[in-house]
This record gives structure tokens, C-alpha cells and sequence, in this order.
């Protein structure tokens, strides 16, 4: 009987054991991931009226920076250091690397900036090069009709205690020679400045995934985050949305803004196509942002 009943009470150990697994870990967002985003958060102009205005939308681009919990975000079309100002005064928890396209300090000019959080990390290089055949020195590439930078910052990361390059790019509306020649430059630039370390690298590259020259070039060398993404949420595959309102999801024609990384552990992939108002947009574009796993 003894027997018996010790033979019962092991089976139902083994079975409570089963009922009741250990939990799976829960990913902590400030110690397990890190969040890295790129918005275009489309220039100030005077032709954008009302709702579309920078004054009555910056605000909206901001919150949705913060609320993301983006860890690091570039940040293409800041039209001058006056723009570049207003976004940076919104987002206090943040340290930025800013440049100018139009000369060789990188002062004057459309701007590009990554922002990146102040109490993670710490920037320990940056630098820019021009997207042309020059790219040491002012100067526009190919048939681009604007002069088109990439900047890149070295940081280290205060919770994982390792190191990451970040490249935030805006190649050529107008210009396709540009463009393909901008995407093998900058695998070139990667190659040069990079080693073992984490790689993020992204932007606004003016081409769909159908654009070869650009994509291929890019993809063959560093992944696409979206394509290797565990978990992807893009009700709208494309990303510029030219003002257009509507609930019906953008075409991946219109899919230009990129994040590519060497990163294995993509856990996440996600379009934000959040609102400010019910008929606008924060910006032209929907941020793009990617969750990695750092551990």
C-alpha cells in the first residue's frame, strides 16, 4: 500500500509539474531590447497649411517619438538648424548628431540627425559623408538634383556594455543613378568603418524594394529588418504616404523608408501609421521602427 501510494503522489507531482510550466521570460524593454527607429518628418515649408503645418504638427512628431520608446531615431528632413531646434527642445530625454548637406562643415542645409537616448548611451565617434563620386567633400553625386549626406554615429550602450554604428541616409528623389550609386557607397562606408559590432543602418532611400539597384545592393550585403523580422505589424507595407488619409493600407510601391541590420534577434518590425487628428498625419511619412534583442 505504501508503495501504491507513493507511486500516486509522484504522479501527481509530474502532472502539477505539467499543469503549471515555468513562465516564459518577459522582455524588458529598457534591459532585454533595443528599440531603433527612422522617420521622415517631412521639412518645414510654407506651403503646407493648417494641419500640415510644422508648428501645429511638431508636437505630434515628438509624442510619437516618446511614445514609440525609441531608444535611437533618425530623422531625415529638418530644413534648416532652426527645425533641427524645435524637435530637439521636444525631446529632452534625448542627445543628438545633427549635419548639414549644403557645405563642408555640415552647418548650412537640409539636415539629418539621430537622436539617441542620453541616459543609455554614449557617443563615442561620428561622422558624414556626401553621397557622390567625392563623398570626403561637398559636393552632389551622379544625376541627383540635391546634394544627399549619410551620417553615422558610434555609440555604447550603458546597459548591454557593448558597441553599435548607426547610419542614418536620405538619398535622391529625382536622381536613379544616384540612388544606386549612394546604396554601393554606403555598403562601402559600412565595410570600411565597421567591425563585429551591432549595425543598424537606415532612412529615407527614395526607392521601393522593386528598385533593385538600391535594394538588392543593400539587402544582399546587410538584412532587411521587415523580411527577417519575427513579428512584423505593418497594416501598411508602404511608408509615404503623400499626405493621403485613408484606411485602406499604402502599396510596398510606395515603401521607401528602410531600417536594414545585421542583427539575428529582430523581434519586431512596425509601421506606425498613428494619427494626430482624425485627417492628419504627424508627417508625410510613417515612422519605421525595429525591436532587437541585445541579450
Amino acid at each position: 500500500m505504501k508503495k501504491i501510494a507513493f507511486l500516486l503522489l509522484l504522479s501527481g507531482l509530474i502532472v502539477s509539474c505539467k499543469a503549471n510550466p515555468t513562465p516564459e521570460k518577459q522582455l524588458d524593454s529598457d534591459a532585454d531590447t533595443l528599440t531603433i527607429a527612422t522617420y521622415n518628418v517631412r521639412i518645414r515649408t510654407g506651403s503646407d497649411k493648417n494641419e500640415k503645418s510644422w508648428a501645429n504638427r511638431k508636437s505630434a512628431v515628438a509624442e510619437l517619438i516618446k511614445t514609440g520608446r525609441f531608444d535611437v531615431v533618425g530623422v531625415q528632413e529638418l530644413i534648416d538648424e532652426d527645425q533641427e531646434k524645435d524637435l530637439t527642445s521636444l525631446l529632452p530625454g534625448y542627445d543628438v548628431y545633427t549635419v548639414g548637406r549644403d557645405n563642408q562643415a555640415g552647418t548650412e542645409g537640409e539636415r539629418l540627425a539621430l537622436y539617441y537616448g542620453k541616459d543609455r548611451f554614449r557617443r563615442v565617434n561620428q561622422g558624414y559623408f556626401f553621397l557622390s563620386e567625392t563623398p570626403e567633400k561637398v559636393s552632389r553625386g551622379w544625376d541627383a538634383a540635391l546634394n544627399r549626406i549619410c551620417i553615422w554615429v558610434h555609440l555604447y550602450d550603458s546597459i548591454t556594455d557593448n558597441y553599435l554604428f548607426v547610419f542614418n541616409a536620405h538619398f535622391d528623389h529625382l536622381g536613379t543613378e544616384a540612388r544606386a550609386g549612394s546604396a554601393a557607397l554606403l555598403v562601402e562606408k559600412m565595410k570600411e568603418l565597421t567591425d563585429d559590432e551591432l549595425v543598424v543602418c537606415m532612412g529615407d532611400f527614395n526607392a521601393s524594394p522593386f528598385e533593385t539597384a538600391v535594394y538588392s545592393t543593400l539587402s544582399n550585403y546587410i538584412s532587411d529588418a521587415r523580411t527577417h523580422a519575427s513579428n512584423v505589424h505593418d497594416e501598411s507595407r508602404g511608408t509615404y504616404t503623400n499626405w493621403v488619409v485613408s484606411n485602406e493600407p499604402i502599396s510596398e510601391q510606395s515603401r521607401i523608408d528602410y531600417i536594414f541590420t545585421n542583427s539575428t534577434a529582430i523581434v519586431e518590425y512596425r509601421v506606425h501609421t498613428h494619427r494626430y487628428l482624425p485627417d492628419a498625419y504627424p508627417s508625410d511619412h510613417f515612422p519605421v521602427s525595429v525591436r532587437l534583442l541585445t541579450r
